[in-house]
């Protein structure tokens, strides 16, 4: 893989779906300006996921892009074989075509699981309403958790890296079994067996078997005591909250029902073991077991602090 593709996966985990107050905006955009190959493969990503809302509103890609639109139009003018193989191969199988690095996209809807066993021989479980791209390369093997949550089987490869981008932090390992949470608000790992070393923007932290770390939304990472097993209880049926916040809860029902959870700022913490089945009855449940109100309002759920 080459150096700009790999900058530009960092890029786009970090940057989908950011607006101009992002705290790396300024580097991103200098990035994105320095080299026309930046702004190539940046966009390239974009385009494979249909994620345009992702692309930013910068001169230097916008320049980019028309300069790319004007070569596809001299192609199609050529005799039409890049309209061919836009409609036959698709977008995604252009794509591969142009760049034989990339390996699959997978993605899951909302209820939804997914188990994929990857080339290497590496597994990854993936959880409702979560999208990845597998990139492997001579050198590295690398995910880019876009959304969501994934489970992931590591077969070794003491040649190539196994390296999951989730915008927050980078988690780096040769062989181990893990699981990386992407939450609105956060970044968790959480470790069964093996070693992960995970990477904050420059803050550093190695996991061993049993062990949980967190990157706030502000980039601090820290160690949490909270029991590794838990993060893969999706697999299994059910979802395990150990002291969650009423934020936690709603993000993580909502990967898993229709009709989306919203939380208010503040409450107290939650331990509870939800059924994946039976999400309504927890909810019915909750203002029992906690200081919490429940209200559905407009096709949504909001669950806020019950105050005295």
């Amino acid at each position: 893989m080459s150096a700009a593709r790999e900058q530009a996966a960092r890029w786009f985990s970090r940057m989908q779906n950011s607006d101009a107050g992002h705290p790396q905006r300024a580097e991103f955009e200098a990035w994105l300006a320095e080299r026309p190959e930046h702004q190539a493969e940046y966009q390239a990503f974009c385009e494979l996921w249909g994620d345009f809302s992702s692309i930013p509103r910068s001169q230097a890609l916008a320049d980019a892009l028309e300069h790319r639109r004007t070569l596809k139009r001299r192609h199609v003018l050529r005799g039409g074989l890049g309209m061919f193989l836009l409609l036959g191969i698709g977008g995604y199988g252009l794509h591969r075509y142009r760049h034989s690095a990339f390996d699959l996209p997978l993605q899951t809807r909302i209820g939804e699981h997914l188990r994929h066993s990857l080339r290497d021989g590496s597994e990854v479980f993936l959880n409702a309403d979560t999208r990845l791209q597998v990139i492997y390369g001579e050198t590295l093997r690398q995910v880019l958790l876009l959304r969501g949550e994934a489970s992931f089987e590591v077969a070794k490869d003491r040649q190539r890296p196994f390296v999951v981008d989730a915008g927050l932090a980078r988690v780096r390992v040769l062989g181990t079994h893990f699981v990386v949470n992407r939450l609105p608000d956060r970044l968790r790992i959480s470790v069964e067996h093996g070693l992960v070393e995970v990477d904050a923007h420059g803050q550093r932290l190695q996991l061993q078997a049993g062990q949980v770390a967190e990157v706030s939304e502000d980039g601090q990472l820290q160690r949490l005591s909270l029991t590794a097993s838990n993060a893969f209880a999706y697999q299994y049926g059910r979802l395990i909250f150990e002291q969650a916040d009423l934020a936690e809860i709603a993000a993580t029902l909502s990967r898993h029902r229709p009709q989306p959870v919203h939380a208010l700022p503040g409450g107290p913490r939650i331990d509870a073991v939800v059924q994946l089945d039976d999400i309504d009855s927890f909810l019915r449940a909750l203002p029992r077991i906690a200081a919490v109100q429940v209200d559905r309002r407009h096709n949504r759920v909001v669950l806020a602090p019950r105050h005295p």
